[in-house]
Order: structure tokens, then C-alpha cells, then sequence
């Protein structure tokens, strides 16, 4: 996988962190967020859902994109589905139509999700620093996702490139992820030094 991300992730960025930090650290803005549950054993119900999103149904703890949407495995029965946000009311009615016959839930939580990103050579490094996870790449590939936690907040990150790292993460912890992000990054904090 060379690069597992989707072109929406480049328009709307607000970066937070500044120069006295050794990534690049961005609040991405106009991101929408869909939750899709169902029986994701059901082939068929695999089908109408490949082909209502257009996009591929990633494999378990791994994310699919294309140039304005991205899907991600979240447990056995759920994916979480990003589009531009003015897509969203659109994506949730294609959806419940096309799974109407079959037990689903479609849900916008583009509202209680908030997504950054993060940019430098040290990405792995920070991810490292913030949650019990092995990021060393033969543990962590590109395009695999982990919910797992950052220091005392649920939260789940992906790497897109070898150089670059998406995290999403509650909107009631935006600040504390914020905070514990630039905190993390900070000239003369990296590890060895």
C-alpha cells in the first residue's frame, strides 16, 4: 500500500501545531462521519453496500479510500464511513434505502467525531508516545486502523503514508487530544534525546 488516504483529507485543514514542534499537527474541518452496523458476514448484504458507497469494504482493522470518501473497519459489525460534509444527509438516505429489507443502523456522527492529522518523519514516534500500540512497521501497516487510546482518551489512528497518521477522536476530548498532541510533539521531546 503506498498510500492509503483520500484527497478529501487535503482541503480542509486547520493546522494547530507551530514551530517550535517537530510534526505538522492539523484539525481537519468539513469531514462527515457515518456509522454503518450490520452483518458484514452476509455476502450479499456486502454487495449492496460495496456498491451503494462505491468504495471497497476494508478487511478487519484496515481502511479503504477513494478520491472524496474513505471507509474504515471499526469491530466485526461496524464501519465508519467519511464523505464531505454536505454529502452526508445524502449518503444516510442512499444507505437506509438500500439496506431497508435488513437490520442496520446508518447514523451521522459527524457532530460527536472530531479528526486531525498529523505530518513528519516522527509520526510513529508520537503515536508511540500517546498509545499501547507497536508501531513499529512490521506491527502497524499503512491503512491498518487501531481504536485503541491516546494517554486517557478512547480514540483510533491510521496511518496514511510512512510519514503522515489520521486520528479521530470524541468531540467531548477535542481539547485534551489537542493539547496532548502539541505536548507530544514539542522540540527536545522527541525519544533518544
Amino acid at each position: 500500500i503506498n498510500r492509503v488516504v483520500s484527497k478529501m483529507f487535503d482541503h480542509s485543514k486547520i493546522k494547530i501545531s507551530g514551530k517550535t514542534h517537530y510534526l505538522k499537527i492539523f484539525r481537519e474541518t468539513g469531514i462527515g462521519m457515518i456509522t454503518v452496523r450490520l452483518d458484514f458476514d452476509d455476502q450479499a448484504l456486502r454487495r449492496k453496500l460495496r456498491h451503494s458507497l462505491g468504495i471497497s469494504i476494508p478487511s478487519v482493522r484496515h481502511m479503504e479510500a477513494t478520491t472524496d470518501t474513505a471507509l474504515g473497519w471499526m469491530s466485526p459489525d461496524e464501519l465508519l464511513y467519511f464523505c464531505a460534509i454536505a454529502e452526508v444527509d445524502n449518503r444516510i438516505n442512499l444507505l437506509r434505502y438500500s439496506l431497508r429489507s435488513h437490520h442496520s443502523l446508518v447514523l451521522d456522527v459527524s457532530d460527536a467525531r472530531v479528526v486531525f492529522s498529523l505530518e513528519g518523519d516522527k509520526v510513529r514516534e508520537v503515536i508511540a508516545k500517546l498509545a499501547p500500540i507497536d508501531t513499529d512497521p512490521n506491527s502497524l501497516e499503512l491503512g491498518e486502523i487501531r481504536r485503541t487510546r491516546f494517554s486517557q482518551t478512547a480514540a483510533a489512528v491510521w496511518l496514511t503514508a510512512e510519514n503522515s497518521a489520521t486520528v479521530i477522536c470524541f468531540r467531548s476530548v477535542e481539547k485534551y487530544l489537542h493539547d496532548l498532541l502539541l505536548i507530544s510533539c514539542e522540540e527536545g521531546s522527541e525519544v533518544g534525546v
